[in-house]
């Protein structure tokens, strides 16, 4: 059975170029959509939204699958206002907080909303942001992010009952060690669960440990404990950030992690984080992914490098700066042309 082949398509430096994506193989776009109403449940859409709605359309239109992302509480980010990172709320303050059962309602409202004005556009979903990581869930508690997630995935399927929703394991370290089992036991145990696949993220030589070969295992680990499909919601390789010897352990003030800070990774594949790295990186991987039997597909991140980390503000930060198939200017990497020909090589046999 042919498995889908993804990419989330945004860059804040570059445009995508969908005839260059195409020529990939690529048939899936990751495609977000922010909170709907203007100002209250039922009401106007805002302006936001309608520019997403208005994207997807245009989406589709080219030919591409989407798989749909569902915004989470909000995340802790670099603010150009203030110039400093800090948590940043993605629901309004008429919302209510999130201890009251109003912000948790109007989360649900909006996922609804969401799901039924995105019938014919979108069935595949994914709710929020690797939930297991505080960077994207902020002050909520366990119970709390358990709450949110399974009112934005009823919302959903409320909306358009065709809709399939997974979530997007953040960690596979703390899958492993059962650290974020909650989630799994919280999301996919219940019985009336409105979770069909399960998503997991996994950077292994750049935010993690290990390299290719720690996918399947960490595959294996997420279909064994729920029973669904695998959906690689997010992988990669950054072409920046090779470790250094002074790696500043001691994480300070206005950070959200140390990768910002050193402007390096911990880890890396094979000593380096390069292009000639990357390529072969995704090579590897994505034949894993192609031929592994619980994964119903994967969603590269990302299309193009960014001149700025969203996460700190500063220039080609390799924490969120080179994760792309093109550089800042929109030219092919080495890692586009190795994606480029796994596909080919790899895929062909499943059609």
């Amino acid at each position: 059975m042919k498995k889908m082949i993804g990419i989330a398509p945004h860059s804040f430096t570059t445009q995508p170029d969908y005839d260059l994506i195409r020529a990939a193989g690529i048939e899936w776009l990751r495609a977000s959509f922010r909170f709907p109403f203007a100002d209250r449940i039922g009401g106007g859409h805002a302006e936001a939204f309608i520019q997403n709605l208005a994207h997807a359309q245009e989406l589709r239109e080219r030919g591409f699958q989407l798989v749909g992302k569902v915004f989470g509480p909000g995340s802790s980010r670099y603010d150009p206002g203030t110039k400093s990172t800090h948590w940043m709320w993605a629901l309004p303050a008429w919302a209510g907080t999130f201890e009251s059962d109003s912000f948790y309602e109007t989360y649900g409202a909006a996922c609804e909303e969401i799901g039924r004005q995105t019938i014919g556009l979108v069935d595949l979903w994914e709710i929020g942001n690797e939930p297991d990581i505080g960077i994207f869930t902020g002050p909520l508690s366990h119970e709390q992010v358990i709450r949110f997630l399974l009112a934005g995935a009823r919302g959903i399927v409320r909306g358009n009952p065709r809709a399939q929703c997974g979530i997007n394991i953040g960690s596979p370290t703390q899958l492993h060690a059962g650290t974020n089992h909650w989630l799994i036991e919280g999301l996919y145990s219940i019985p009336d669960s409105p979770f069909g696949y399960v998503g997991i993220d996994g950077y292994f030589g750049s935010w993690q440990p290990g390299g290719p070969e720690s996918w399947p295992p960490y595959i294996d680990l997420a279909h064994e404990l729920t029973g669904k499909p695998v959906l690689i919601n997010e992988w990669g390789y950054a072409s920046l950030g090779t470790p250094i010897d002074d790696f500043d352990d001691q994480l300070r003030s206005g950070y959200n992690q140390t990768v910002c800070q050193n402007k390096a990774f911990r880890y890396a594949w094979h000593g380096a984080h390069d292009e000639r790295t990357q390529a072969e990186f995704i090579r590897r991987c994505h034949k894993i992914f192609a031929e592994h039997p619980h994964v119903m597909g994967s969603v590269f991140f990302k299309w193009g490098d960014d001149k700025n980390c969203w996460q700190c503000g500063d220039e080609r930060c390799p924490a969120e700066c080179a994760w792309g198939f093109v550089d800042v200017e929109g030219k092919p990497k080495m890692a586009y042309d190795a994606f480029k020909e796994a596909v080919a090589e790899y895929d062909s046999s499943l059609e």
